[in-house]
């Protein structure tokens, strides 16, 4: 019976041991920096390839990036991705904008 006793003790300490990380879940404001990051990275890439079509494909690659954001918000059940949604629509459209008074269309 101590033996056993024993044997519990030592798995509650083993699972709380810093470098064991099973299924933990990425941190919200990664999640949202990582969005921000894809995002700015093909607004800069559809600015600079096409002078005067470059917000196009920009609406396009945000209306994909808005919708898997909303699917992986159903999937995964968190609001964060929500929230990424949301700010990849909102930062997305006033970049649209600008792209489209900037090229003078």
């Amino acid at each position: 019976m101590i033996e056993g006793e024993n044997n519990n003790i030592q798995s509650q300490a083993n699972s709380k041991v810093p470098g064991n990380n099973e299924g933990k879940k990425p941190s919200a404001m990664k999640i949202v920096g990582y969005n921000l990051l894809v995002f700015a990275v093909y607004t800069v890439i559809c600015a600079v390839t096409s002078k005067d079509g470059g917000f196009v494909f920009d609406m396009f690659f945000i209306g994909i990036q808005f919708f898997a954001c909303i699917i992986f918000a159903i999937i995964n059940r968190s609001w964060v991705w929500i929230l990424s949604a949301l700010m990849v629509l909102i930062i997305g459209f006033s970049t649209c904008v600008g792209m489209l008074s900037i090229s003078g269309l």
